[in-house]
């Protein structure tokens, strides 16, 4: 089966679970609005500004039922998953993007599409792995450049049609031309992107395809695809020049990857509409409280080795606290995590039994 074929197959599969699972969605999108966001901005002490960016993810509706997806459409685990993806995109999601301060990905223009209508995007691997730079600020300013390209995308295909169908993913370009062994050592970075960035910005990418592979690659290739889930694998293409041109055909491709675009540096870049300049960290203008001060603070590190800001501390006992009552795993690092993976009533910690009994001896 070819790549298009298998793609094609793909994206009949993902319209179908979005016409099936809308309306979930919708719900979901719902409840979130009326039942936690209220509570997130009472429990963070929200300002407008705040509330807002909270809001521009809720009402997303594409993201949300790719989140849905993502948990197999059970509401009570992608209810739960959300609430944590609203915190953490207050801890750490600016608003406006800034300018990422590492430019390896570039999003083509709107006219160069997949057969599907999918968007286009080219990541120089090089660029990102060679950066001496802490590379990690970076790639969630770019998930959150591609997600608000997306999102612009869809509102304007619903004016022109109301009963389009939405586009929910991309086609990438992985150019791995320049990449040594040397540059792939530590896994750190590719094991953070896929199981700490991805889950917030879940089922943005169709398929990946790696451009400019040789034998040389060989080994580089077998260390990466052992962090990859399985799911993750089967994305994953190595086009000849001429399957790449079937695929994609060449007024889709970059003059760089043997297309009839202009070369890739001469190409516009939709993600720029979306990148504004973040204000001095000193400024007065809306810094009011703790989640909105600290999304300013994602400067990228040149030691390569500090960690994304943290979720605002909430209390243990907060019911805004996803892991509330449950036993956790790195609760000192910047992302705790449950520690059987998923919420299980066996699990539940004796929380209200153990004060039941402090009161019985008083």
């Amino acid at each position: 089966m070819s790549i298009i074929d298998v793609l094609r197959e793909k994206e009949q599969q993902l319209a179908e679970l979005y016409q099936t699972n809308l309306e979930s969605a919708r719900n979901l999108q719902e409840t979130l609005d009326r039942d936690i966001l209220p509570g997130l901005v009472d429990e963070l002490s929200l300002d407008e500004e705040g509330e807002q960016r909270a809001k521009s993810w809720l009402y997303d509706l594409q993201s949300i039922f790719r989140l849905l997806k993502r948990h197999k459409f059970t509401v009570s685990f992608a209810l739960e998953s959300a609430r944590d993806v609203l915190l953490w995109r207050l801890a750490v999601i600016s608003a406006p993007v800034p300018r990422p301060p590492i430019s390896f990905l570039r999003c083509l223009p709107s006219n160069a599409q997949d057969p599907f209508g999918r968007p286009i995007v080219v990541v120089k691997l090089s660029q990102l792995l060679g950066s001496r730079q802490d590379v990690r600020p970076a790639l969630v300013q770019y998930m959150e450049l591609l997600r608000l390209n997306l999102e612009a995308v869809n509102r304007e295909r619903v004016t022109l049609d109301d009963h389009e169908q939405p586009i929910l993913q991309y086609i990438a370009l992985i150019d791995i031309d320049g990449i040594s062994m040397q540059s792939v050592q530590s896994l750190d970075l590719i094991t953070w992107f896929l199981y700490e960035l991805v889950p917030r910005f879940p089922g943005m990418l169709a398929a990946v395809c790696i451009l400019n592979y040789s034998w040389a690659h060989s080994g580089v290739w077998n260390i990466i695809k052992r962090v990859l889930p399985r799911a993750a694998l089967s994305r994953v293409f190595f086009p000849s020049q001429d399957e790449l041109l079937e695929l994609l055909s060449a007024s889709a491709i970059p003059h760089d990857y043997g297309g009839s675009l202009p070369p890739l540096s001469r190409l516009e870049d939709p993600l720029e509409n979306f990148m504004g300049t973040l204000q001095d960290p000193g400024s007065s203008t809306g810094a009011s409280n703790a989640p909105t001060e600290t999304t300013h603070s994602v400067p990228p590190s040149s030691s390569g080795s500090q960690p994304i800001p943290r979720v605002p501390s909430i209390s243990p006992y907060s019911h805004l606290n996803p892991y509330f009552g449950y036993p956790v795993s790195g609760r000192d690092t910047h992302t705790p995590r449950l520690r059987h993976g998923r919420q299980r009533k066996r699990d539940l910690l004796p929380i209200e039994f153990e004060v039941d009994v402090k009161d019985k001896d008083r």
